[in-house]
């Protein structure tokens, strides 16, 4: 069997499937912060895996998990970046009875299930621009924002992670200038994008439309967002439904900004086999990306014609870790195989 998951700030997916099956045997999704660390939750995980089947060996696992990893193989460690968790290699697999395990950036995790995707489950923000083979880039604004890049040799895509969501933001126009007066005084310094392009930077964005006077807020919205479980959600909801003016500042400025570093990591990469904006997030605010997220990618003075060649996609689907993840286990345990054919 192989284990795969897809490690959140907020919630984390687990599954089991067989060596061959892309459809997982058995999946759970767990809220992170319900847990002391990741052993209680894995172990959780396994419990009610047990209960639904017969336990059979795990013979390979991969994790994607918001962090830096540091070491490979068993020596594989990561501090999750939105978790109070430390992340070992050799502890989860002692944990599993001896299974290799595989400790990557989520965002490798998603990059792959992303370029793996069919085109079927693509949007396109660029139409102009061709499909094409070579280097790609990911970014994804969930907990925080991922950022990662694909170096493409001739054959397949090897993944360069990157925790390029903290560099600084970037003001592009004077609302966006007052924006980050307004966040260096609210976070008291520094403004990385993660500030701004992840689920609590459209509280953020809100707040500012609202200091700013850039429009009406929904009656009783102080009270609304007070009692809701997930304010952020609740801001798009409005945006979405058009009942909030300063919701609609938010996520227009929110499209337009992850636009524009999506923008920033091309140039970085120069990715002609594409950029890809991945996750649930990017599916809620789908109108508002087709408003103003290619403006924001395009607005680069000299490079915007040859940014106008790169495909700009869209995949609105949360499991991308997870199947990214499964990939990964399912290319170890493959190279197990292969191994032991060889020593056999």
């Amino acid at each position: 069997m192989i284990l795969a998951g897809d490690i959140g700030g907020t919630r984390s997916r687990l599954a089991l499937f067989a060596d061959d099956e892309p459809v997982a045997r058995f999946e759970q999704t767990l809220s992170s912060r319900e847990y002391a660390d990741f052993s209680a939750m894995l172990s959780t995980f396994l419990d009610l895996a047990g209960r639904h089947h017969d336990r059979e060996p795990i013979e390979a696992t991969a994790f994607g998990i918001a962090g830096p990893v540091q070491g490979e193989g068993a020596d594989a460690r990561v501090q999750a970046t939105n978790l109070p968790w430390t992340l070992s290699a050799a502890m989860i697999g002692k944990a599993l009875g001896g299974a290799p395990v595989r400790l990557v950036n989520d965002l490798i995790a998603v990059g792959l299930g992303a370029l793996a995707s069919p085109i079927d489950r693509r949007v396109n923000l660029n139409p102009e621009a061709a499909s094409g083979k070579g280097h790609a880039a990911v970014i994804a604004p969930g907990t925080g924002l991922g950022e990662a890049l694909f170096f493409h040799d001739g054959h397949d895509h090897n993944p360069m992670p990157s925790e390029g969501g903290h560099c600084d933001f970037g003001p592009n126009d004077e609302r966006e200038m007052a924006l980050l007066r307004y966040l260096r005084g609210r976070f008291g310094g520094h403004v990385s994008y993660e500030r701004i392009l992840s689920g609590d930077g459209f509280s953020s964005l809100y707040a500012f439309a609202r200091h700013a006077e850039l429009g009406r807020p929904a009656p009783g919205a102080d009270g609304q967002l007070s009692a809701a479980s997930d304010p952020n959600a609740l801001i798009t909801q409005w945006a979405n439904r058009g009942e909030d003016e300063c919701a609609v500042i938010a996520c227009r400025l929110f499209a337009r900004i992850l636009g524009a570093e999506a923008g920033n990591l091309a140039l970085k990469a120069l990715p002609t086999g594409g950029v890809f904006l991945a996750g649930a997030i990017v599916g809620h605010i789908l109108p508002f990306l087709r408003e103003q997220t290619l403006e924001g990618f395009l607005d680069k003075g000299r490079f915007a014609t040859m940014l106008g060649r790169l495909p700009l996609w869209v995949i609105a689907d949360g499991g991308l870790g997870l199947a990214g993840a499964r990939e990964l286990a399912a290319r170890d345990r493959a190279e197990q195989a292969m191994d032991s054919s060889r020593g056999a």
